[in-house]
């Protein structure tokens, strides 16, 4: 569609982002500060049910998100790969059952996962600053070892 015939962003870092967007305000610009932007994010994108289906009930059967974690799974993968993602940012929330699908999530995708947890609305903390920093640097020697 519209996206593939667009001109990429020139960041250094393309970035997916699991889970429901976050709570905390600043991440996307603190990303792309760091030059590394998001350009894909899994929930909205589920949301939105992409690829017509004939009907409403094939619609919502090939909704991943809140199902089993085998067909999230299998979109991520398919995202890292047709994106040429360089690692994903993971939002949980405190005490959600989503934090037991992180792990199989790092063990089924081949890129770099930073795993982030907030439980209520503020801005970006320093300490998730500090970590995303940490991050988009392990990327940078990933970058330049290759």
């Amino acid at each position: 569609g519209d996206a593939r015939r667009r001109t990429p962003f020139g960041s250094r870092y393309r970035l997916g982002y699991l889970g429901i967007p976050p709570v905390c305000s600043g991440l996307y610009a603190f990303l792309e500060h760091l030059d590394a932007r998001v350009v894909f994010n899994e929930f909205q994108r589920q949301f939105s049910m992409p690829g017509g289906a004939a009907d409403l009930v094939e619609q919502y059967a090939a909704y991943t998100y809140p199902y089993g974690v085998g067909g999230r799974i299998d979109d991520i993968r398919r995202a890292v790969r047709e994106r040429r993602l360089d690692g994903l940012v993971h939002y949980v929330q405190s005490f959600c059952f989503r934090h037991i699908q992180d792990r199989l999530l790092r063990e089924a995708v081949d890129v770099p996962i930073l795993t982030l947890e907030f439980d209520r609305p503020l801005p970006l903390d320093a300490r998730s600053r500090t970590r995303i920093e940490a991050f988009v640097e392990m990327l940078d020697r990933q970058h330049r070892a290759e």
